[in-house]
Protein backbone atom coordinates (compact mmCIF):
# COMPACT_ATOMS: atom_id res chain seq x y z
CA UNK A 1 0.00 0.00 0.00
CA UNK A 2 2.87 2.67 0.54
CA UNK A 3 4.67 1.86 -2.45
CA UNK A 4 1.52 2.96 -4.05
CA UNK A 5 0.93 5.63 -2.41
CA UNK A 6 4.97 6.35 -2.82
CA UNK A 7 4.45 5.92 -6.46
CA UNK A 8 1.13 7.61 -7.16
CA UNK A 9 3.01 10.89 -5.48
CA UNK A 10 5.78 10.59 -7.63
CA UNK A 11 3.80 10.47 -10.91
CA UNK A 12 1.94 13.33 -9.47
CA UNK A 13 5.58 15.08 -9.02
CA UNK A 14 6.04 14.02 -12.71
CA UNK A 15 2.65 15.47 -14.05
CA UNK A 16 3.40 18.77 -12.24
CA UNK A 17 7.05 19.39 -13.77
CA UNK A 18 5.80 18.93 -17.04
CA UNK A 19 2.90 20.97 -16.83
CA UNK A 20 4.91 23.84 -15.79
CA UNK A 21 7.08 22.95 -18.90
CA UNK A 22 4.24 23.12 -21.25
CA UNK A 23 3.36 26.78 -19.59
CA UNK A 24 6.66 27.74 -19.50
CA UNK A 25 6.60 26.90 -23.26
CA UNK A 26 3.30 28.25 -24.32
CA UNK A 27 4.46 31.94 -22.63
CA UNK A 28 7.39 31.82 -24.40
CA UNK A 29 5.60 31.42 -27.93
CA UNK A 30 2.83 33.95 -26.86
CA UNK A 31 5.49 36.47 -25.90
CA UNK A 32 7.37 35.64 -29.68
CA UNK A 33 3.85 36.41 -31.21
CA UNK A 34 3.14 39.30 -29.14
CA UNK A 35 7.00 41.06 -30.29
CA UNK A 36 6.21 39.94 -33.74
CA UNK A 37 9.46 37.43 -33.58
CA UNK A 38 8.30 35.61 -36.60
CA UNK A 39 10.58 32.99 -37.46
CA UNK A 40 11.18 32.46 -41.34
CA UNK A 41 10.36 29.35 -43.57
CA UNK A 42 12.45 26.79 -44.65
CA UNK A 43 12.89 28.39 -48.29
CA UNK A 44 14.01 32.02 -47.09
CA UNK A 45 16.52 30.73 -44.97
CA UNK A 46 19.45 30.64 -47.81
CA UNK A 47 18.25 33.78 -48.40
CA UNK A 48 18.37 35.86 -45.35
CA UNK A 49 21.33 37.48 -43.98
CA UNK A 50 19.78 35.74 -40.55
CA UNK A 51 17.22 33.72 -38.96
CA UNK A 52 14.34 36.13 -38.13
CA UNK A 53 12.40 38.33 -40.48
CA UNK A 54 13.11 41.81 -40.62
CA UNK A 55 9.67 42.54 -38.98
CA UNK A 56 11.21 40.74 -36.40
CA UNK A 57 12.53 43.90 -34.53
CA UNK A 58 9.94 46.24 -33.33
CA UNK A 59 10.57 50.11 -34.56
CA UNK A 60 10.24 51.60 -30.75
CA UNK A 61 13.26 49.78 -30.08
CA UNK A 62 16.81 52.07 -29.65
CA UNK A 63 19.62 51.43 -32.36
CA UNK A 64 21.61 48.89 -31.01
CA UNK A 65 25.29 49.77 -30.21
CA UNK A 66 28.10 47.13 -30.35
CA UNK A 67 31.26 48.09 -28.74
CA UNK A 68 34.35 46.58 -29.48
CA UNK A 69 36.73 46.43 -25.84
CA UNK A 70 39.72 45.61 -27.35
CA UNK A 71 42.01 44.43 -30.22
CA UNK A 72 41.76 41.74 -32.32
CA UNK A 73 45.46 40.10 -32.87
CA UNK A 74 47.16 43.54 -31.81
CA UNK A 75 44.85 45.38 -34.40
CA UNK A 76 42.36 47.88 -34.64
CA UNK A 77 39.29 45.18 -34.34
CA UNK A 78 36.72 47.91 -36.39
CA UNK A 79 39.20 48.53 -38.96
CA UNK A 80 40.67 45.37 -39.30
CA UNK A 81 36.99 43.79 -40.04
CA UNK A 82 35.50 46.58 -41.60
CA UNK A 83 32.81 46.08 -39.77
CA UNK A 84 30.67 49.04 -41.39
CA UNK A 85 31.16 47.99 -44.90
CA UNK A 86 30.46 43.98 -44.05
CA UNK A 87 26.78 45.08 -42.67
CA UNK A 88 26.14 47.84 -44.72
CA UNK A 89 23.41 45.89 -47.11
CA UNK A 90 22.30 43.86 -44.30
CA UNK A 91 18.43 45.35 -42.93
CA UNK A 92 19.41 44.83 -39.40
CA UNK A 93 21.65 47.98 -38.72
CA UNK A 94 23.97 48.52 -35.50
CA UNK A 95 26.14 51.15 -34.22
CA UNK A 96 29.50 50.03 -34.03
CA UNK A 97 31.90 51.81 -31.41
CA UNK A 98 35.63 51.25 -29.57
CA UNK A 99 34.97 54.32 -27.73
CA UNK A 100 35.24 52.39 -24.19
CA UNK A 101 33.61 55.70 -23.00
CA UNK A 102 30.21 54.12 -24.33
CA UNK A 103 30.59 51.03 -22.07
CA UNK A 104 27.29 52.32 -20.09
CA UNK A 105 25.42 52.55 -23.42
CA UNK A 106 26.68 49.44 -25.11
CA UNK A 107 24.45 46.72 -26.26
CA UNK A 108 26.69 44.02 -26.81
CA UNK A 109 30.39 44.04 -25.57
CA UNK A 110 32.56 42.17 -27.35
CA UNK A 111 35.67 40.45 -25.82
CA UNK A 112 38.61 38.93 -28.27
CA UNK A 113 39.96 36.35 -26.12
CA UNK A 114 43.48 36.65 -27.40
CA UNK A 115 43.89 40.11 -26.36
CA UNK A 116 44.82 42.29 -23.98
CA UNK A 117 41.61 43.61 -22.30
CA UNK A 118 42.94 45.40 -18.84
CA UNK A 119 40.62 46.92 -17.93
CA UNK A 120 37.60 45.38 -17.84
CA UNK A 121 34.22 47.16 -18.00
CA UNK A 122 33.55 49.30 -14.68
CA UNK A 123 29.63 49.12 -14.47
CA UNK A 124 27.65 46.63 -15.92
CA UNK A 125 24.00 46.51 -16.93
CA UNK A 126 22.13 43.05 -16.58
CA UNK A 127 20.62 44.11 -20.46
CA UNK A 128 24.13 43.80 -21.82
CA UNK A 129 25.90 40.96 -23.67
CA UNK A 130 28.84 40.40 -22.48
CA UNK A 131 30.55 37.50 -25.71
CA UNK A 132 33.21 35.48 -25.82
CA UNK A 133 34.80 35.77 -28.98
CA UNK A 134 37.67 33.71 -30.49
CA UNK A 135 38.26 31.43 -33.22
CA UNK A 136 41.44 30.00 -31.89
CA UNK A 137 41.06 26.21 -31.25
CA UNK A 138 41.05 25.45 -26.93
CA UNK A 139 44.77 24.53 -26.94
CA UNK A 140 45.89 28.04 -27.91
CA UNK A 141 43.09 29.50 -25.93
CA UNK A 142 42.11 27.94 -22.67
CA UNK A 143 45.32 30.03 -20.73
CA UNK A 144 43.79 33.11 -21.35
CA UNK A 145 40.67 32.92 -19.45
CA UNK A 146 42.59 33.52 -16.37
CA UNK A 147 42.09 37.45 -17.28
CA UNK A 148 37.98 36.86 -16.45
CA UNK A 149 36.03 36.29 -13.42
CA UNK A 150 34.01 33.16 -13.50
CA UNK A 151 30.38 33.89 -15.17
CA UNK A 152 31.80 37.33 -16.69
CA UNK A 153 30.23 36.36 -19.96
CA UNK A 154 26.82 35.49 -20.91
CA UNK A 155 27.28 35.06 -24.79
CA UNK A 156 29.46 32.73 -27.20
CA UNK A 157 30.80 33.54 -30.48
CA UNK A 158 33.22 31.19 -31.73
CA UNK A 159 33.65 28.45 -34.85
CA UNK A 160 32.03 25.96 -33.06
CA UNK A 161 28.02 25.45 -34.23
CA UNK A 162 27.04 25.14 -30.35
CA UNK A 163 28.12 28.57 -29.84
CA UNK A 164 25.37 31.19 -29.29
CA UNK A 165 26.37 32.75 -32.52
CA UNK A 166 28.73 30.67 -35.25
CA UNK A 167 31.42 32.31 -36.51
CA UNK A 168 33.58 29.52 -38.49
CA UNK A 169 36.71 30.65 -40.56
CA UNK A 170 34.83 30.12 -43.73
CA UNK A 171 32.00 27.64 -45.23
CA UNK A 172 30.17 26.66 -47.93
CA UNK A 173 26.76 28.08 -49.26
CA UNK A 174 24.43 26.27 -51.30
CA UNK A 175 23.17 27.46 -55.02
CA UNK A 176 20.71 25.98 -57.70
CA UNK A 177 19.90 27.87 -60.72
CA UNK A 178 16.76 29.89 -59.28
CA UNK A 179 19.70 31.39 -57.32
CA UNK A 180 21.11 32.44 -60.13
CA UNK A 181 18.62 33.40 -62.38
CA UNK A 182 17.21 35.74 -59.40
CA UNK A 183 21.00 36.98 -58.87
CA UNK A 184 21.34 36.06 -55.77
CA UNK A 185 24.43 34.27 -56.00
CA UNK A 186 27.38 36.20 -58.33
CA UNK A 187 28.43 34.50 -61.52
CA UNK A 188 32.30 34.91 -60.41
CA UNK A 189 31.63 32.78 -57.15
CA UNK A 190 30.87 29.97 -58.92
CA UNK A 191 33.37 27.10 -60.62
CA UNK A 192 32.64 26.07 -64.40
CA UNK A 193 33.84 22.88 -65.67
CA UNK A 194 36.15 24.36 -67.56
CA UNK A 195 37.55 26.28 -65.25
CA UNK A 196 38.11 23.39 -63.15
CA UNK A 197 39.11 21.28 -66.01
CA UNK A 198 41.55 23.88 -66.56
CA UNK A 199 42.33 23.90 -62.90
CA UNK A 200 43.53 20.17 -62.47
CA UNK A 201 45.42 19.98 -66.33
CA UNK A 202 48.00 22.08 -64.66
CA UNK A 203 48.90 20.14 -61.53
CA UNK A 204 52.04 17.98 -61.74
CA UNK A 205 53.58 17.63 -57.96
CA UNK A 206 51.84 15.68 -55.44
CA UNK A 207 51.26 17.58 -52.05
CA UNK A 208 52.18 20.78 -50.33
CA UNK A 209 52.39 22.15 -47.30
CA UNK A 210 52.61 25.84 -45.84
CA UNK A 211 53.72 25.76 -42.20
CA UNK A 212 54.80 27.99 -39.56
CA UNK A 213 54.06 26.52 -36.04
CA UNK A 214 56.82 23.83 -35.83
CA UNK A 215 55.96 22.41 -32.73
CA UNK A 216 52.08 21.29 -32.07
CA UNK A 217 49.45 19.52 -30.21
CA UNK A 218 48.45 17.82 -32.84
CA UNK A 219 51.85 16.78 -33.46
CA UNK A 220 51.44 17.00 -37.33
CA UNK A 221 55.19 17.32 -37.66
CA UNK A 222 55.85 13.77 -36.49
CA UNK A 223 53.42 12.68 -39.19
CA UNK A 224 55.07 14.52 -42.14
CA UNK A 225 58.13 13.26 -41.20
CA UNK A 226 56.86 9.96 -41.48
CA UNK A 227 54.95 10.90 -44.99
CA UNK A 228 57.94 12.23 -46.17
CA UNK A 229 59.65 8.39 -46.34
CA UNK A 230 57.26 7.65 -49.14
CA UNK A 231 57.07 11.19 -51.29
CA UNK A 232 58.37 14.41 -51.76
CA UNK A 233 56.71 17.21 -49.82
CA UNK A 234 56.51 21.01 -51.04
CA UNK A 235 56.94 23.07 -47.55
CA UNK A 236 56.71 26.55 -47.81
CA UNK A 237 56.65 28.69 -44.24
CA UNK A 238 58.94 29.62 -41.22
CA UNK A 239 59.27 25.93 -40.15
CA UNK A 240 61.35 24.82 -42.89
CA UNK A 241 62.95 28.75 -43.58
CA UNK A 242 61.18 30.11 -46.57
CA UNK A 243 59.05 32.52 -45.34
CA UNK A 244 59.37 35.06 -49.01
CA UNK A 245 55.95 32.60 -50.69
CA UNK A 246 53.60 35.74 -51.22
CA UNK A 247 49.98 35.05 -52.17
CA UNK A 248 50.87 35.35 -56.01
CA UNK A 249 54.15 32.70 -54.98
CA UNK A 250 50.65 30.50 -53.17
CA UNK A 251 48.56 30.60 -55.83
CA UNK A 252 51.05 28.86 -58.10
CA UNK A 253 52.04 25.88 -56.18
CA UNK A 254 48.46 25.42 -55.44
CA UNK A 255 47.67 25.21 -58.93
CA UNK A 256 50.68 22.69 -59.48
CA UNK A 257 49.91 20.65 -56.99
CA UNK A 258 47.32 17.75 -56.29
CA UNK A 259 46.54 17.70 -52.53
CA UNK A 260 47.26 20.02 -49.38
CA UNK A 261 48.15 18.82 -46.46
CA UNK A 262 45.49 20.56 -44.44
CA UNK A 263 46.83 19.77 -40.69
CA UNK A 264 45.87 21.91 -37.79
CA UNK A 265 47.74 22.49 -35.48
CA UNK A 266 45.20 21.05 -32.98
CA UNK A 267 42.39 18.46 -33.58
CA UNK A 268 39.84 19.28 -31.89
CA UNK A 269 35.72 19.28 -33.21
CA UNK A 270 34.94 21.54 -35.95
CA UNK A 271 38.36 23.68 -35.95
CA UNK A 272 39.00 23.93 -39.36
CA UNK A 273 41.66 26.58 -40.55
CA UNK A 274 42.29 28.90 -43.49
CA UNK A 275 43.99 25.20 -43.91
CA UNK A 276 41.13 23.65 -45.02
CA UNK A 277 39.50 26.35 -46.77
CA UNK A 278 42.12 26.24 -49.33
CA UNK A 279 39.65 24.01 -50.99
CA UNK A 280 38.37 26.52 -52.41
CA UNK A 281 41.12 27.15 -54.69
CA UNK A 282 40.46 23.70 -56.14
CA UNK A 283 42.89 21.11 -54.54
CA UNK A 284 41.94 18.70 -52.37
CA UNK A 285 43.09 19.31 -48.50
CA UNK A 286 44.36 16.13 -46.65
CA UNK A 287 43.23 16.25 -43.23
CA UNK A 288 44.35 14.04 -39.78
CA UNK A 289 40.84 13.61 -38.67
CA UNK A 290 37.66 13.03 -40.07
CA UNK A 291 35.91 12.66 -36.36
CA UNK A 292 36.11 16.44 -36.32
CA UNK A 293 34.06 17.21 -38.78
CA UNK A 294 30.16 18.14 -37.89
CA UNK A 295 28.87 20.64 -40.20
CA UNK A 296 26.93 18.84 -42.87
CA UNK A 297 27.31 21.63 -45.31
CA UNK A 298 31.05 20.00 -46.37
CA UNK A 299 30.39 17.06 -48.44
CA UNK A 300 32.49 13.44 -46.91
CA UNK A 301 33.97 12.96 -50.26
CA UNK A 302 35.91 16.44 -50.87
CA UNK A 303 38.53 15.52 -48.72
CA UNK A 304 41.44 12.83 -47.84
CA UNK A 305 41.39 12.14 -44.39
CA UNK A 306 44.41 10.73 -42.60
CA UNK A 307 42.66 8.42 -40.13
CA UNK A 308 40.95 6.31 -42.79
CA UNK A 309 44.56 4.65 -43.49
CA UNK A 310 45.88 2.40 -40.93
CA UNK A 311 49.65 3.91 -42.06
CA UNK A 312 51.34 6.48 -43.56
CA UNK A 313 51.98 4.66 -46.38
CA UNK A 314 48.57 3.60 -47.08
CA UNK A 315 47.96 7.56 -47.29
CA UNK A 316 50.31 8.12 -49.34
CA UNK A 317 49.69 4.92 -51.70
CA UNK A 318 46.00 6.07 -52.12
CA UNK A 319 47.22 9.88 -52.82
CA UNK A 320 48.95 8.38 -55.42
CA UNK A 321 46.79 6.28 -56.94
CA UNK A 322 43.80 9.61 -57.11
CA UNK A 323 46.42 11.90 -58.29
CA UNK A 324 47.35 9.15 -61.31
CA UNK A 325 43.32 9.03 -61.92
CA UNK A 326 42.09 11.75 -63.69
CA UNK A 327 38.30 10.95 -63.17
CA UNK A 328 38.60 9.96 -59.32
CA UNK A 329 40.65 12.83 -58.89
CA UNK A 330 37.85 15.23 -60.74
CA UNK A 331 34.89 13.56 -58.34
CA UNK A 332 37.09 15.15 -55.17
CA UNK A 333 35.45 18.60 -57.16
CA UNK A 334 31.81 17.67 -57.36
CA UNK A 335 30.72 19.76 -54.40
CA UNK A 336 30.60 22.59 -57.10
CA UNK A 337 27.85 21.52 -58.46
CA UNK A 338 25.95 22.94 -55.88
CA UNK A 339 28.42 24.90 -53.32
CA UNK A 340 29.45 27.88 -54.01
CA UNK A 341 32.42 30.32 -52.21
CA UNK A 342 31.13 32.71 -49.20
CA UNK A 343 34.17 33.69 -47.81
CA UNK A 344 34.83 34.75 -44.07
CA UNK A 345 34.38 37.86 -43.90
CA UNK A 346 31.07 37.58 -45.57
CA UNK A 347 29.82 35.33 -42.97
CA UNK A 348 31.26 37.34 -40.12
CA UNK A 349 29.58 40.41 -41.46
CA UNK A 350 26.19 38.71 -40.92
CA UNK A 351 26.55 36.95 -37.38
CA UNK A 352 27.30 40.32 -36.33
CA UNK A 353 23.67 42.07 -37.16
CA UNK A 354 22.52 38.69 -35.82
CA UNK A 355 23.37 40.66 -32.43
CA UNK A 356 20.16 43.04 -33.16
CA UNK A 357 17.98 39.49 -33.06
CA UNK A 358 19.59 37.68 -29.95
CA UNK A 359 19.67 40.90 -28.38
CA UNK A 360 15.82 41.28 -28.91
CA UNK A 361 15.55 38.04 -27.00
CA UNK A 362 17.73 38.46 -24.30
CA UNK A 363 15.44 41.49 -23.28
CA UNK A 364 12.41 39.50 -23.60
CA UNK A 365 13.24 37.38 -21.37
CA UNK A 366 15.28 39.84 -18.61
CA UNK A 367 12.51 41.46 -18.57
Amino acid sequence: MTKNVENDRKSGKIICILIIILISFSYFLYILYCNQLIFTSEENLSSKPGWIKKESIPMKWPQPLILMWNNYYGENFLKYWSISNLTEQCPYKCRYTDDRNLERNATVLFFHIRDKVDPLPKQRSPLQLYTFFVIESPPHTWNWGRYFPRNFFNITMTYRSDSDVNVPYDMFEGYDKEDVKNGRINLDEIWTEKEIDSKIAKKEKLTLQFVSNCNTNSKREKYIEELKKYTEITQMGGCVGKNDCGRECEDKLIDSHFFYLAFENSVCDEYLSEKFWRIKSLIVPVVLSRKIFKNETIPKNSFIAADDFSTPKELIEYLKTVAADKKLYRSYFNWTKNLNEQNMQKNFGIQIVNFVLLYNLFVIFVN
